[in-house]
């Protein structure tokens, strides 16, 4: 008796444990989706906007992802020095501040100024005298009345003078001063004045009023933002699929909205820190409301293929499992696919119980998924 109540007893405890196996089995089938049937109404349907109809082929960008910033080329960017050493007079604008081209920023003033105009006021006034002085030299020689080396004397000095106010006046219309004027009025200016050289906004204005400059500092930097493209960086083993002229499109992260251009120039070299190299990028509008140095992500169409593919809402996700649902006379089947590229928002989709006449739901994917 005690043995057939032990053989009772261990039949049943094989028995507890065969049964949560085939219940793990039966989830474990239901996990997947597969052979998954979904009945729904018409109502339902209508009232779901869920539309049905075929896959199509449709030509599927494949993108490489990048990032860059907006930039203005080196013919953009203006440095304002001080052509000579001096005292920066009043400044009067902001940083971020628009100007046009030949507005006064700044003044310069120095004591060297007064020094090189009067010297070529003083040059240019001595000139009239030797240009006599040669000419009545030139008299005296013909009559023997003075050596030939006075006259010589006289009119190297002459040509001396005339060296040296060519040479100031070149120094001084460098500087800014206009010497015709100069030499008609005798009036020197105690300053000269520093203008825009472009429109722009300006970028920086290192220069404060009173402070002893040198010609080498940069007193106002002007970024000319009428020429803005897509500096971007593309790792050096990925380069090889960049060609001139692919689109690009490009956005601001968190923002919505892409821009659209194309690749303008690949630069030949590549940094050796970070393994990259440029990739000069014309936009097809200009974004002028952008700052020099807005950070921007960008993908480069390197390629594209035809592909059976389906709108992004007839597709759900369940973990890493993509599924479309086929349609049938008794309702919608779950098929599992596996998703490419994604373009302009249709997915690259393969599985080999779906074709190009495979009748599908366009649409309310996540309403039907939700009825399992």
């Amino acid at each position: 008796m005690k043995y057939t109540i032990l053989v009772f007893l261990s039949l049943l405890a094989v028995a507890c444990q065969t049964e949560p196996a085939a219940d793990t089995e039966g989830s474990a089938a239901a996990d997947s989706g597969a052979d998954t049937h979904i009945q729904l109404s018409p109502q339902q349907i209508a009232q779901a906007n869920i539309t049905v109809g075929p896959p199509q082929s449709r030509n599927m960008a494949e993108y490489l992802s990048c990032s860059g910033q907006i930039d203005v080329p080196p013919k953009g960017r203006y440095a304002v020095h001080s052509p000579v050493m001096g005292f920066v007079g009043e400044v009067s604008h902001l940083p971020g501040e628009y100007v046009r081209k030949g507005t006064r920023l700044t003044s310069i003033r120095h004591p060297e100024l007064i020094r090189l105009q009067r010297e070529l006021l003083e040059t240019a006034a001595r000139i009239p005298y030797l240009e006599q002085e040669q000419a009545r030299k030139a008299r005296l020689v013909e009559t023997d009345a003075a050596s030939q080396k006075a006259y010589e004397a006289a009119k190297s000095e002459l040509a001396v003078a005339e060296a040296r106010r060519s040479g100031l006046r070149a120094e001084l219309e460098l500087i800014g001063i206009d010497t015709e004027q100069l030499e008609q009025s005798g009036k020197v200016q105690k300053s000269i004045g520093l203008y825009a050289p472009v429109s722009g906004y300006l970028n920086a204005i290192p220069a404060q009023p009173g402070q002893l400059v040198e010609p080498q500092q940069p007193l106002f930097t002007l970024i000319d933002n009428s020429h803005l493209h897509l500096e971007l960086e593309v790792y050096a083993r990925d380069l090889g699929k960049v060609q001139k002229g692919q689109m690009v499109q490009a956005q601001i992260p968190g923002q919505e909205g892409w821009m659209e251009g194309e690749v303008h120039l690949i630069s030949p070299s590549v940094d050796l820190e970070k393994k990259t190299a440029r990739v000069h990028v014309h936009l097809k509008e200009s974004p002028r409301r952008l700052a020099v140095g807005t950070f921007m992500f960008a993908k480069i169409q390197v390629d594209s293929r035809a592909a059976l593919s389906v709108p992004e809402a007839a597709v759900v996700r369940s973990g890493e499992q993509a599924y479309v649902f086929l349609s049938e006379d008794t309702g919608f089947r779950k098929l599992p696919v596996s998703l490419g590229q994604s373009d302009s928002g249709y997915w690259a989709v393969e599985s080999e119980a779906l074709s190009i006449e495979s009748p599908i739901a366009l649409s309310g994917a996540y309403y039907i998924n939700g009825t399992e």
